[in-house]
């Protein structure tokens, strides 16, 4: 069955949507913070109003954002719904990344079968693919594999850091199929249901910050797949989709350093000898020319995603993420010097914002993305995920 759908609603309603929701999200956010739960109440008003479609095909009933020219306006609702609740926004992020990706790669029958009841009910979908141990010594690796059982497969797997896993309907796990090909070449997802007897969720999210994001580990053992829970063709998120995941990151980054830039401001204005002294001016004043650069930059590697030159894309979006995370770090550290230690205590939104930027930013490993930059401009070329997608650079990104 499809579903029909009028024209998607525009950027300036979600927005409006969005910013609806941020004094019941606010006033939430120390109770999830405090108990490292997922924030329900804040899905049940997304849900309501429509925004766990965004990723979704307009055939469908969805936004169609994250695709063709609709870049621009899935990062501004990204952005938008950070400066409210970082947390919550990674979990939109990662639900819509899943979604976005089934809705490119399903065939025609699996988004008939699939696409009418998750948009329709709202079911959450978490993506799962990190098999980094965080209490191993070793560095993370990629093993997990498919086994040909009869007409399908079955799959055992142990994945870590699955964001969203605990609420969510169904798990779209990446696994490899077997081959000779390396592993990216041989990646496929598999669609699971959460509830399913052989899924084990294991619960070491004890972390310093970003705690609602509910990041568990997944154990599935001998589950048995029908050939048509498996999304996609091998190599499929390397070889043919143009996309990367860079930029989510970095609207999430920039929405966070504005909302904590803008605590800071409220702070400030309340106490005179603060507002009047120029040291403080100066740093207010030096933070907002950053927030106002790297948010520049943002929509600036987001409307190149809209030129459809994805290796010049990802390269603008890498330098800008790179900046977002000092931006981020800088925003919230310094806030304590221009505020004060009585922004230490957890009365004030400050210190979550802190801890959330620091456990955030943890999710790349700067130094790396910054030299494949350098690699990258000494060569006069970037490699678009690994190297199988490739341009010359423009001048413009020299």
């Amino acid at each position: 069955m499809t579903v029909t759908n009028s024209t998607p609603i525009d950027l300036d309603t979600r927005l409006l949507q969005i910013e609806a929701l941020a004094p019941d999200f606010r006033a939430r956010a120390r109770g999830y913070d405090d108990a490292a739960a997922f924030p329900a109440e804040n899905f049940d008003d997304l849900r309501s109003a429509g925004l766990l479609a965004l990723t979704a095909p307009a055939e469908y009933g969805g936004d169609d954002l994250w695709w063709g020219g609709n870049y621009v306006a899935y990062y501004r609702a990204i952005e938008r719904l950070a400066r409210i609740d970082s947390s919550t926004a990674q979990l939109l992020q990662v639900h819509s990344h899943a979604l976005g990706y089934i809705s490119r790669h399903a065939t025609k029958a699996q988004l008939d079968a699939l696409l009418p009841e998750i948009i329709s009910k709202g079911l959450l979908l978490a993506s799962v693919g990190s098999e980094t141990n965080p209490g191993s010594a070793k560095p993370g690796e990629y093993t997990s594999e498919l086994v040909p059982s009869g007409d399908g497969w079955r799959l055992t797997c142990h994945k870590f850091f699955a964001s969203l896993g605990p609420a969510a309907d169904h798990l779209l796990i990446w696994v490899a199929v077997p081959g000779e090909q390396p592993y990216p070449e041989r990646t496929v997802t598999v669609l699971v249901p959460r509830h399913a007897p052989e899924v084990e969720l294991i619960d070491q999210w004890d972390v310093l910050g970003m705690r609602p994001t509910v990041s568990w580990g997944v154990k599935v053992t001998d589950l048995e797949l029908p050939a048509e829970r498996v999304i996609g063709e091998p190599g499929d998120w390397t070889l043919r989709d143009p996309r990367s995941f860079t930029l989510g990151f970095t609207a999430n980054y920039v929405g966070s350093a504005q909302a904590a830039f803008e605590v800071i401001c409220d702070f400030v204005r309340q106490r005179a000898y603060l507002a009047e002294s120029e040291f403080t001016q100066i740093a207010i004043g030096d933070l907002s020319a950053d927030i106002f650069g790297v948010r520049s930059a943002l929509y600036e590697a987001a409307r190149a995603w809209e030129q459809d030159d994805p290796a010049i894309a990802e390269a603008q979006s890498l330098k800008t993420l790179h900046l977002a995370k000092r931006v981020l770090l800088d925003t919230t550290s310094r806030g304590f010097d221009i505020c004060g230690a009585r922004t230490a205590f957890r009365d004030y939104p400050l210190e979550q914002m802190y801890r959330d930027a620091r456990t955030f930013t943890l999710h790349f490993r700067d130094e790396i993305n910054t030299r494949e930059l350098g690699k990258a401009i000494l060569a006069d070329r970037f490699s678009l995920k690994g190297g199988v997608d490739s341009s010359v650079m423009s001048q413009r990104n020299a």
